[in-house]
């Protein structure tokens, strides 16, 4: 045969199994790309400002200490503020809190706030005091907050609350607390196709007062390699609530099996420690079928492939 009559029957079958060809690779080229959209929190430039959004303070037993917080006006008309103090309580397991006025670790009744009503003008800051006067008997840990409510008036003259704003403030009562706090469960996906792999840890905390947990996920591969050390930043676990703290090993392209081991550190001094294990797999089954399913079409047209090529290149 000659190179001429080689060349028009190898274009002849690429011709005819090509459009095979063109799909398998469109998709195993769109599979190694994803596009994630992003949803980030904007200021729409109206309504107030507060800060800091929570903070931490302790007390002695009969003693007092003082929480401050700044409002900010960012809008271009005054506003009518009214302020009082608030107890707040934990809710659900993702780190929300619930405004109540019944809660064991009520704070309120010992507060009291100043200023608790002025006109904050356009682009004004302003910052209010709370004085907290802790009784004697006192123990563990208490929290409320600064609530900030705007008065509007309506076309009938009576005040209609139009906005409220919150900064909480978590108390600590020195002396003997109970910390204590259990890692319920530590968990990730059993299997991927791709990362980021997601952790989660469900904390309970049946002590009386506020605990802050940190630590981090260490992942060893199946030869036991050390992959990564993700870090798990510390977080408020409210007493007699339970909360789900999330993390993730922030890698693509992973394969085979993984161990992850959770350390993770509490208590007023950070010594105590709680540790869990889990595992999971990875594996691309989408880019494995689309490469089997090249390799498939390439043995089957072996035959004419090897005659076609034999033909061209001699």
């Amino acid at each position: 045969m000659s190179r001429k009559n080689a060349l028009l029957n190898f274009r002849k079958l690429f011709s005819k199994k090509i459009y095979l060809l063109i799909p398998l690779l469109l998709v195993a080229a769109g599979s190694l790309f994803f596009f994630r959209g992003y949803v980030t929190a904007q200021d729409a430039g109206q309504g107030l400002t507060v800060s800091p959004p929570s903070q931490e303070v302790t007390v002695d037993p009969g003693g007092t200490v003082t929480i401050k917080a700044k409002l900010r006006n960012p809008g271009n008309t005054t506003l009518p503020i009214a302020v009082h103090i608030e107890d707040f309580t934990a809710k659900g397991e993702e780190g929300q809190v619930e405004l109540t006025a019944d809660s064991p670790y009520s704070v309120a009744s010992w507060a009291k706030v100043s200023p608790s009503s002025f006109n904050l003008a356009a682009g004004e800051t302003r910052e209010v005091t709370a004085t907290i006067n802790a009784p004697a008997n006192a123990a563990g840990g208490h929290f409320g907050s600064f609530v900030f409510e705007v008065k509007a008036t309506n076309q009938s003259g009576a005040a209609a609350l139009a906005q409220e704003i919150a900064s909480l403030f978590l108390i600590r009562v020195s002396g003997p607390v109970d910390e204590k706090l259990d890692l319920v469960s530590f968990s990730a996906p059993a299997y991927s196709e791709f990362g980021p792999i997601p952790f989660e840890l469900d904390f309970k905390n049946s002590g009386n007062v506020h605990t802050k947990t940190y630590g981090l996920v260490n992942v060893t591969d199946m030869f036991g390699r050390k992959v990564a050390d993700v870090v798990v930043t510390g977080v408020n676990i409210f007493p007699n609530s339970n909360r789900i703290v999330r993390s993730k090993l922030d890698k693509m392209f992973l394969f085979g099996n993984y161990k992850a081991t959770a350390l993770m550190y509490y208590g007023s001094a950070q010594t105590e420690s709680l540790s869990a294990t889990t595992t999971f797999f990875v594996f691309p089954t989408r880019i494995a079928v689309i490469i089997l399913a090249v390799i498939v079409i390439l043995y089957l047209l072996r035959k004419r492939l090897r005659k076609s090529l034999k033909a061209l290149f001699g």
